[in-house]
């Protein structure tokens, strides 16, 4: 399940971060006034982008947060 989600997530980081490269680089602004007259549908998908990030950061803290403790036992044995 990890895995979907983090393969998800990446994926959505991927489209977010080509509209930001949109916006980042100059001559592709041109192409931001275009964006926001896109349709609603891919808008979401954008948006989307931003909770792919989120689930990819979230999956990544909590799988440290449960091996902490493995770790410190690691840690503890050398």
């Amino acid at each position: 399940m990890t895995r979907l989600i983090r393969i998800t997530g990446f994926l959505l980081i991927a489209a977010g971060a080509l509209v930001g490269l949109s916006w980042i680089i100059k001559p592709l602004r041109a192409i931001w006034p275009w964006l926001k007259e896109l349709p609603l549908a891919i808008q979401i998908g954008l948006g989307s982008a931003a909770v792919g990030l989120v689930l990819v950061f979230a999956s990544l803290l909590w799988e440290r947060f449960e091996d902490r403790e493995q770790d410190r036992r690691l840690k503890d044995e050398n």
